[in-house]
């Protein structure tokens, strides 16, 4: 529990894959790992399946969510049109229809949208492969800020592929300058909110005989890009209730990530200084809001997509003085280790 605020804060992952066909086993493998790794919650993202028949054979999966080994198993689709602009799709109860895309992108309310790798590409066995994101006029809630897959693929290429798989995931990069300008810039327009995504993919035979060290271990990876959430209300174990307020509070941006591999971000707190509202929440011009660090380290605070300060602070309270976006970045031997979501002070 965060010492400063009333909120409980419940730490998970997002966007993880896994075998269709062996869905029930790796439900409980899943966890097992999670369990490994000491966090509360995986949301997985399964591709659509291609073709009627398919979707019906997994059908199955929307209904195998539910707590595994006590941890909170969600189930969700990720969608993409001609493996290009894909989200995370929350509000549906069965696959998507390609023709029904459109529609799902224009329709502001009843589907949580989260664009995954907005600006993602790698040439990691020569063939360029590019799933950026083009549709930046519809409408989502969320953005993929940091992804683990692809800000690591980015800068692996077949000649160094030994060398960057021997020090992952340390040499997980920090997240894209381009999409963390888009993102500020998006605010400015509406609240879109921030999270960590994953993206593995169980490794096929061929290469897991490979990974000696067990780096793509759904435990060694469930140990990187994390999201931590601020929950009024902790998990109760009662899956349904427990599945609404971690999607509602994603959805309001009531949350921070981290690379937990650096070093665990547990007790990181960038709210208003009594709890009265958390980063993703409004709050107004004359309010103190404090920035509380696990221990002193540098420390920026952005407002409108600029740095306002910069110091070695363990915690500091701020008078908001101005209108704007509000956001933190944290920082261990100058890398990039936390990332808040936006206050939005308004007069």
């Amino acid at each position: 529990m965060c010492e400063k605020s009333i909120y409980n804060e419940v730490v998970g992952v997002i966007h993880v894959h896994f075998p269709l066909k062996r869905a029930k086993e790796y439900f409980y493998k899943i966890s097992d790992e999670s369990k490994k790794a000491k966090i509360d919650f995986v949301i997985l993202t399964s591709h659509t399946p291609e073709g009627q028949r398919e979707k019906e054979k997994y059908k199955e999966l929307f209904e195998l969510e539910g707590y595994y080994n006590d941890v909170l198993i969600i189930h969700l689709e990720e969608v993409d049109k001609k493996k290009k602009n894909h989200f995370i799709l929350f509000g549906n109860n069965d696959w998507t229809d390609k023709e029904d895309i459109e529609n799902i992108l224009n329709e502001y309310k009843k589907f949580m949208k989260l664009v995954v790798h907005p600006y993602g590409k790698h040439r990691l066995f020569l063939f360029k492969k590019d799933y950026k994101w083009e549709k930046w006029n519809s409408f989502f809630q969320g953005l993929e800020i940091w992804s683990c897959l692809f800000d690591w693929a980015n800068k692996t290429k077949i000649y160094n592929i030994p060398l960057r798989y021997l020090f992952f995931p340390l040499n997980v990069d920090v997240p894209n300058e381009k999409v963390l300008k888009k993102w500020d810039e998006l605010n400015f327009e509406r609240k879109i909110f921030g999270f960590a995504g994953l993206d593995i993919h169980c490794l096929p035979f061929y290469l897991k005989i490979l990974d000696i060290k067990k780096n793509f271990s759904y435990k060694k990876v469930f140990s990187t890009l994390r999201n931590h959430i601020y929950l009024k209300e902790g998990l109760k174990r009662d899956f349904e209730k427990d599945k609404t307020n971690i999607l509602e509070a994603i959805k309001k941006g009531n949350l921070f990530f981290a690379n937990d591999y650096i070093f665990n971000s547990s007790g990181f707190y960038f709210g208003e200084k009594n709890g009265k509202y958390v980063c993703g929440d409004s709050g107004k011009i004359g309010d103190i809001i404090l920035i509380k660090n696990p221990f002193k380290t540098k420390t920026n605070l952005i407002r409108n997509g600029k740095i306002i300060f910069q110091e070695v602070i363990d915690e500091k309270e701020i008078e908001i003085e101005k209108e704007g976006n509000y956001r933190v970045e944290v920082f261990i031997n100058d890398k990039n280790w936390i990332f808040s979501n936006n206050i939005y002070i308004r007069s």
